[in-house]
């Protein structure tokens, strides 16, 4: 989704960078009256285009990460039906998933059970002493050193 947003952004940023230079064109060919008529209106036509441009772009943005989640959820689906019965090319594929889905779980217990042995609630108590220490510490010091 941030590709889209870059995408967005740059063509936005084009868009304005095209204005501008629209009308710097504009003010040199302002004619006799004051005026500035095909320019301004080649220039005004030129602002519609980059403008249905940028809409477009930004739907086909839209458009293509609603067919990429499809695929994924097709592919998911597929996984899930056939899971342990896939043949031909589909069983490479198959077996790696398998593979990160096992390392998946394996980095999900071992994060938990690294929540469970340090953060339990007397944790913050430890911290606490530590601080306290380290304070005594600090203040002893800077009694030393002024030679209290």
């Amino acid at each position: 989704m941030s590709d889209t947003m870059e995408k967005i952004a740059g063509t936005l940023g084009d868009l304005v960078k095209k204005a501008k230079e629209l009308s710097s064109q504009a003010v040199e060919a302002v004619d006799r009256d004051g005026t500035v008529r095909g320019v301004y209106q080649r220039g005004a036509e030129r602002t519609k285009a980059y403008a249905k441009l940028a809409r477009l772009n930004v739907e086909l943005n839209r458009q293509s990460e609603e067919l990429r989640r499809i695929y994924t959820e097709i592919g998911k689906l597929y996984f899930e039906q056939e899971r342990g019965r896939a043949e031909g090319i589909f069983a490479p594929l198959f077996a790696q998933a398998e593979t990160t889905a096992s390392a998946l779980r394996r980095l999900s217990d071992e994060i938990e059970e690294i929540k469970a042995e340090t953060l339990t609630p007397d944790a913050g108590k430890d911290i606490e002493v530590e601080i306290g220490a380290f304070d005594d510490v600090v203040s002893a010091d800077e009694k030393a050193a002024r030679g209290e």
